[in-house]
């Protein structure tokens, strides 16, 4: 048995994430685009292997890093999992020292991730990570099946006239839908004015993480001022979800939230969500829109430089875990 960092091509880790995470649905164009397509073209993976068989994982997904007017190289920790017949001895711990010795020698800022339940305890309590805030989802009822749902009440009677209000929602801006992210960086203006840390939404960013996916497919809308980035998800229920936006001011995101309501209600869809980190002013706009805060994941930081993690962070669905 052995640790060590990963070299291959990622053919010999597909049944660990079939066996661990099956509901991922990752094939090998997946696992190839994330890390070995990303913008940096590099990846850094540590695994655990027993008789030649891989048996858990730690992983990291390089990134540039917009911090206080400089762009550090940050990693993204992702996909973490171990083999249930080997957990409990150790392995976790030891391929994630391997990944933060590896991530020192190889320049990094700090590596970021969103741990559940079961890993968080082991990044802060053992390994050093630092909590510095939570990422939080709101919910938009397109139909008040969700609603029926999550309280244990039967309110569908009043469906076509929760839909006809929703059918009312109007924007004012003039959003064209296009295909590409060029000339990107006159969006950019509200993060630098209001946020010191955040992913480098950059061209080549954007461009791998919603035009070069190799499945899923997005609906990207901008005028001369605001760019988002909306998607259709046909899970359960029918979902949209607002995963980027890049915005003039607080007028503006609350016209996209507008028109990204309308856009879904027009698409038939049940419930819209969006990410955004918990205190962001942005939320505000959220509450009065009547979004509903739904659930939320811990943002952890392991610093190799001097980071002030107290610096305005600007986080939405762009910077999850990215599958």
């Amino acid at each position: 048995m052995m640790e060590k960092i990963y070299k291959g091509d990622g053919e010999d880790l597909i049944p660990l994430f079939s066996s661990v995470i099956p509901d991922l649905d990752i094939d090998i164009n997946k696992w190839r685009w994330k890390y070995l397509n990303n913008p940096l073209n590099e990846s850094l993976i540590a695994v655990y292997e027993e008789d030649g068989k891989i048996v858990s994982e730690e992983a990291i997904v390089p990134l540039k890093f917009y911090y206080k007017g400089d762009i550090l190289k940050v990693g993204h920790s992702v996909d973490s999992m171990t083999l249930e017949e080997y957990r409990g001895k150790g392995i976790f711990k030891k391929l994630a020292l391997l990944t933060l010795d590896e991530g020192k020698k190889r320049g990094y800022s700090f590596f970021y991730g969103f741990p559940n339940p079961n890993s968080k305890p082991i990044y802060l309590n053992k390994l050093n990570w630092k909590l510095i805030g939570n990422i939080r989802r709101w919910l938009f009822p397109l139909n008040l099946n969700f609603l029926s749902t999550r309280m244990k009440i039967n309110l569908t009677f009043f469906d076509p006239i929760f839909k006809i209000g929703k059918g009312l929602i109007k924007y004012k801006g003039e959003y064209v839908k296009v295909n590409d992210f060029s000339g990107i960086d006159k969006y950019l203006s509200y993060l630098y004015k209001n946020y010191e840390m955040f992913i480098l939404r950059d061209e080549d960013f954007l461009n791998w993480r919603y035009l070069k996916h190799p499945y899923y497919k997005y609906d990207i809308f901008k005028d001369s001022k605001n760019l988002f980035v909306l998607r259709i998800k046909k899970l359960d229920i029918k979902r949209g979800s607002i995963e980027e936006f890049l915005i003039k001011d607080e007028s503006s995101f609350s016209d996209i939230i507008n028109f990204s309501i309308k856009y879904f209600f027009d698409n038939d869809i049940d419930l819209v969500d969006i990410w955004i980190k918990e205190g962001d002013p942005l939320e505000k706009i959220l509450i009065k829109k009547g979004f509903i805060p739904y659930n939320k994941k811990p943002i952890i930081i392991y610093p190799f430089d001097d980071i002030d993690l107290s610096r305005k962070y600007f986080i939405n669905f762009s910077d999850l875990d990215i599958i």
